[in-house]
C-alpha cells in the first residue's frame, strides 16, 4: 500500500536536493541539543534530584518506539514536510490541518523560548539583560536581533541552511564533549547521588515529560527529506542515539560537579540557576569551559531556532499541498528553492511572540503537549500504511507511549493541546467533508485532558490512560480515509 501511495505524491521541482547525510543528522541532532541541554539538566534535577540522569535515560527509552516509527515513515515518505503529508494521505486534510497547526504552534513557541534561553545564559555575565527572570529592554533587543538573523539565514535556502546548521551543531557537540570529559574528570562527587531526596511520583513523571522538549527535535530531518538523496530514517536514528548518550552523561556530570554549598539550599533551588552548565564548570575549577558555555548559550538555542524556522517554511508548503493553507504560502521560489512568503510572515510572528510568552520554565510544558499530540499520529499512519505485523505492533506500542507522555505534562497543558486541535478542526469543516477521520484525535486528546484535570499522574490513573489510548487507536485505524494533494 505504501508504494501505491508514494506514486501519487511529488514535490515541487524547485526544491533542491542538496542536504547530505551529515546535514540530515545535524538537523535532528541540532534541534535536540538546543536550549534544553543548557537549562533542563537543572530543571529536571530540581524535580527528580539525583535521579535526574535516569529521568533522561528513561525519557529516551520511552520515546524510542516513536522515533523508530518516524524513521520508518521517513523512508516511506521522503518528501518535504512529510510529517504532515502522510497524515493527509491516511486521514485527510482536516486531520492534517490539526497536526500541522500543532507543529506550527509548537515550533513558533520554540523560537522565542530558545531566544530567552540565550538571554538567560548571557545574563550570567551581563546581568542587565534579565530582571527577575524576564528580559529587560536590552534583553528583548538582543533576542530580536537573534530572531532576525535566523530568518535571514533561512532565506538563503537549503544549502546556506545546511552549512549553518552543520557548523553550529557539530561545534556545540564538541563543547559538550569537552564539558563531560573535563568536569567529569576534575570534579565528580559520587556522594552527591546518595543525598536524600524523595520526589513525588507526579514530579518524577513531569520531569520525564520535560525531556521531550529536547528529545522531540528528532523529527526535524524528516521535514527536509525531500531536499536530500540520503537515508533520512538512518539519520534520525543516529541523531537520536547520540542525543540519548549526551542527555544521560551531561546531567550525570552536572549533578556530580555541584558543591555542598549549592546543594545545601535544596534540590528545588537548582531550577533558579541562570546558566547551570557554565556555573557547574566554574565550580569544578575550569572557568574556560564555563566561558565556552556562555558562548554555547548563544550557539545552541540559535541553532535550534534556525532549524525550527526552516521547519516552519516546510510545514507551510505541506499544509498548502494538503489544501489547509492558501496555495500562495506553498509557492516555491525558483531562485531560493523555498517558499518565500512564509519566511516573512513567520519571522514577523516570531518577533511578536518574544514579548508575549512567559518564561522558559513556564512555557516548555505547553510546547511538550503540542509536540506529543502531533507525534501520536505517526504510529496510526504507519499501522495503516505498512503490511508488516512487526510494524503494526510497534505502531500500537508507540501510540500508547504518546498517550502516557501526554498525560505526564498535566493540566492545563493538556487542555492547550486539545484546544489547538478543536480550533483546527472547526476551521477546516467549511472546506472539507472528510472530518470524521479527525474526530478520534479530538476525542483522544479530550479524554486524556479530562483525566489529567481530575487527577495527577498516579499508578492508578496510568492504566486508565492506556485503556483509553487503546480504544482511540482502534477508532483511528478504523475511520481512516485520506485525501489527495494540491499540485503546487
Amino acid at each position: 500500500m505504501a508504494d501505491k501511495v508514494g506514486i501519487n505524491i511529488k514535490d515541487n521541482p524547485n526544491f533542491r536536493k542538496e542536504a547530505g547525510i551529515f546535514s540530515l543528522i545535524a538537523f535532528s541532532l541540532g534541534n535536540i541539543i538546543g536550549s534544553g541541554i543548557l537549562i533542563l539538566p537543572a530543571v529536571t534535577a530540581s524535580l527528580a534530584g539525583p535521579l535526574s540522569p535516569f529521568v533522561w535515560l528513561i525519557g529516551g527509552i520511552l520515546l524510542l518506539p516513536v522515533v523508530i516509527v518516524y524513521s520508518k515513515l521517513a523512508r516511506i515518505f521522503p518528501f518535504v514536510g512529510s510529517k504532515i503529508r502522510f497524515i493527509n494521505v491516511t486521514h485527510g486534510k482536516v486531520m492534517a490541518s490539526s497536526v500541522g497547526w500543532l507543529y506550527l504552534i509548537g515550533t513558533l513557541l520554540t523560537i522565542p523560548i530558545e531566544a530567552e534561553a540565550t538571554a538567560n545564559y548571557l545574563s550570567y555575565v551581563f546581568p542587565s539583560i534579565m530582571y527577575r527572570g524576564h528580559p529587560t529592554i536590552i534583553g528583548y533587543f538582543i533576542e530580536s536581533i537573534i530572531v532576525i538573523i535566523i530568518y535571514l539565514l533561512v532565506y538563503l535556502g537549503i544549502r546556506g541552511l545546511s552549512i549553518s546548521v552543520n557548523t553550529i551543531t557539530y561545534a556545540k557537540l564538541g563543547i559538550l564533549i569537552v564539558y563531560v570529559l573535563a568536569v567529569g574528570y576534575l570534579d565528580f562527587h559520587l556522594s552527591n547521588f546518595s543525598m536524600k531526596f524523595s520526589p513525588s511520583f507526579s514530579n518524577f513523571l513531569y520531569a520525564i515529560a520535560l525531556t521531550m522538549f529536547a528529545y522531540g527535535g528528532f523529527r526535524s530531518a524528516m521535514v527536509y527529506a525531500g531536499e536530500s538523496k540520503s537515508d533520512t530514517g538512518k539519520a534520525i536514528m543516529i541523531a537520536f542515539v547520540l542525543s540519548m548518550i549526551i542527555y544521560t552523561l551531561v546531567p550525570l556530570v552536572f549533578i556530580a560537579s555541584l558543591s555542598t554549598s549549592v546543594l545545601s539550599s535544596g534540590w528545588s533551588s537548582l531550577s533558579k540557576m541562570s546558566a547551570p552548565l557554565a556555573e557547574s564548570a566554574i565550580i569544578a575549577g575550569v572557568p574556560a569551559v564555563g566561558a565556552l558555555f556562555i558562548l554555547d548559550g548563544v550557539i545552541s538555542p540559535s541553532g535550534a531556532s534556525l532549524i525550527g524556522a526552516g521547519d516552519l517554511i516546510r510545514y507551510s508548503y505541506a499544509l498548502a499541498k494538503a489544501g489547509s493553507f492558501p496555495k500562495v504560502l506553498g509557492k516555491v521560489d525558483v531562485k531560493r528553492g523555498i517558499p518565500i512568503l512564509p519566511v516573512i510572515l513567520f519571522g514577523a510572528f516570531s518577533l511578536l511572540t518574544l514579548f508575549m510568552l512567559s518564561t522558559f520554565k513556564e512555557s516548555i510544558g505547553y510546547l511538550v503537549a503540542t509536540r506529543i499530540l502531533a507525534y501520536s499520529t505517526g504510529p496510526v499512519s504507519l499501522f495503516i500504511l505498512s503490511e508488516k505485523k512487526s510494524d503494526k505492533v510497534l505502531s500500537f506500542i508507540a501510540f500508547l507511549v504518546t498517550g502516557l507522555i501526554f498525560s505526564f505534562v498535566g493540566f492545563p497543558k493538556t487542555l492547550f493541546g486539545t484546544l489547538v486541535i478543536l480550533l483546527a478542526i472547526l476551521a477546516m469543516i467549511p472546506f472539507s467533508r472528510n472530518y470524521i477521520p479527525a474526530l478520534w484525535y479530538l476525542g483522544f486528546s479530550g479524554i486524556v485532558t479530562l483525566i489529567t484535570y481530575f487527577t495527577l499522574p498516579t499508578l492508578f490513573s496510568l492504566p486508565i490512560i492506556i485503556l483509553a489510548s487503546t480504544a482511540f487507536f482502534y477508532l483511528a485505524t478504523k475511520t481512516a480515509k485520506g485525501d489527495g494533494e494540491n499540485d503546487l
